[in-house]
């Protein structure tokens, strides 16, 4: 994906269909999920099984992973909304091909600035993609910001790298560097060879300006690809592990209705007319949440096969679709959301950051944005401000019956955390991943509609508040239902909308 000077690029590579090899031929295993949530006034009886789901608060692990909130492209006014998340990485293009004159041979800091900036305002570490080509320092005879920088041995592409890393350092501290984008992609006029020839001098650039700055934190990865394109990755982690370079972190980016690319709306957010027979033939039936966890399982296993490297993983560019998708402004892509967290933090990845912050105000572009264009949360925001109010230790979480491959008919699926001061919180999500009547949550209640009862083992003795906070077709993460639970109660009995993601909060009275 690429967002710069107001244009957006979205293409898809050929290659795309091995996506579907690497994802679909594991999800038969699935991922842990686990579930529920509490609606005022919920219907007493639902079309969908009823789920039981265990949560041990008597055994704390691992602290819940905030640097799965991420974000990409930051936006002027935004930041108080997206700091509130607790944002951890925020992506930025370096757009280098944009700020550096070829007539003069010198660099203008500006746009750089301005975006470190925005992604400080965010509360986020600015990962800076270094990115595009000046075309005065390619060798491609066409001279585009896309070909590699190769000219002259690559002596001016490392200047002007150095030179602007510094600059990035010691203005504002950054120290996270990510090297091109989807090169694998259509934002990569070369080859393979090419890529891992820019990615060691940009890393050696980086690295002197490290040494310049005095940094001795700084963090160098890529290759920031199209998706877990072990094509790419293979010849990438070999090549680094030989030459014994620079491997902070390993990056890669997915969206889940790979390899369809939503309806491509008009500017006002007009859907083509459906084809007969394929009905909304633009949504992929097998977009389903594990294939995240999927993903990064493999990656760390093409990792561990270089001992010496130890990079972070990170997907840091992730959503429901890479095109204009209506289901991403409903609670359809909040629940996906919290589903792909959940598979993420159980298969061990390191860092994530959501394609985008929010929606340009002309509507020309894509819809992804975790905010409207008047920066007005979407049902999104609500599961990144849920994921962040767990905020301790993992507790263990179980469901009865199992829910791998319930997503068809709406998975139920939980993350628990003993909080603040051992104060326990669920979060819970219903994700159904293809409703044929095109409702995706619309309504509540729905087809989907699951209900689920919560035992909750291991609390100290006495009485406990609860809370229950809500998004779904009516709720936008405000309380729907307070009440207390008494010292011979631990179970709380829920309705989980389809399409929803609440967060249950236990307190002392």
């Amino acid at each position: 994906m690429r967002d710069q000077h107001g244009e957006l690029l979205i293409m898809v590579k050929s290659h795309f269909a091995r996506v579907i090899a690497i994802s679909l031929a594991a999800l038969a295993t699935g991922g842990g999920l686990v579930a529920p949530a509490a609606r005022a006034g919920a219907p007493e009886a639902v079309g969908g099984s009823q789920v039981t789901v265990a949560v041990d608060a008597g055994q704390p692990g691992p602290p819940v992973n905030e640097g799965l909130l991420g974000t990409n492209q930051p936006v002027p006014g935004a930041g108080p909304a997206v700091s509130a998340l607790g944002v951890d990485w925020a992506r930025a293009d370096f757009s280098l091909d944009a700020s550096y004159d070829c007539a003069t041979g010198s660099w203008n800091p500006a746009i750089a600035d301005q975006r470190v900036q925005e992604d400080l305002a965010m509360g986020g570490q600015p990962e800076m993609i270094v990115d595009y080509s000046p075309p005065c320092l390619t060798s491609n005879p066409l001279h585009e910001t896309l070909d590699p920088p190769d000219a002259d041995g690559y002596l001016p592409w490392k200047a002007l790298v150095q030179q602007a890393a510094y600059h990035e350092m010691t203005t504002y501290g950054v120290h996270i560097f990510e090297v091109w984008n989807e090169p694998d992609g259509t934002f990569w006029h070369g080859s393979i060879a090419d890529y891992l020839a820019t990615y060691k001098a940009t890393a050696e650039a980086i690295e002197a300006a490290a040494n310049q700055a005095h940094m001795s934190d700084v963090l160098i990865g890529g290759p920031a690809l199209l998706f877990s394109d072990s094509a790419w990755l293979e010849p990438f982690l070999a090549y680094v592990s030989l030459n014994q370079l620079p491997l902070g972190f390993v990056s890669w980016h997915y969206y889940g209705n790979y390899p369809a690319l939503g309806p491509f709306a008009t500017g006002a957010g007009v859907i083509p007319p459906q084809l007969p027979g394929l009905g909304d033939y633009w949504y992929n039936p097998a977009t389903l949440a594990q294939t995240f966890g999927v993903q990064v399982a493999q990656v760390r296993a093409e990792i561990a096969k270089y001992p010496a490297l130890h990079p972070l993983t990170v997907i840091d560019e992730w959503n429901l679709d890479a095109g204009y998708d209506p289901r991403a402004d409903g609670p359809y892509d909040a629940a996906f959301a919290a589903a792909v967290l959940d598979a993420s933090q159980g298969a061990g990845l390191d860092r994530m950051a959501f394609f985008r912050v929010a929606d340009d105000k002309p509507g020309t572009l894509g819809n992804w944005g975790m905010l409207h264009a008047d920066f007005s949360p979407k049902p999104v925001y609500w599961a990144f401000s849920f994921w962040h109010q767990l905020d301790g230790r993992v507790l263990p979480t179980s469901e009865s019956p199992d829910q791998t491959g319930a997503a068809p008919t709406g998975q139920i699926g939980a993350v628990a955390s003993d909080g603040m001061g051992g104060t326990p919180n669920v979060l819970v999500y219903n994700y159904a991943s293809f409703d044929p009547t095109g409702g995706y949550g619309s309504t509540d209640p729905n087809a989907y509609d699951h209900p689920v009862t919560v035992n909750i083992a291991g609390l100290d003795h006495g009485r406990w508040d609860y809370t229950v906070k809500m998004v779904d077709a009516d709720a936008q993460g405000q309380v729907v239902r307070t009440g207390t639970l008494k010292p011979s109660q631990r179970s709380l009995a829920l309705v989980m909308p389809g399409e929803s993601v609440a967060l249950v909060q236990l307190t002392r009275p």
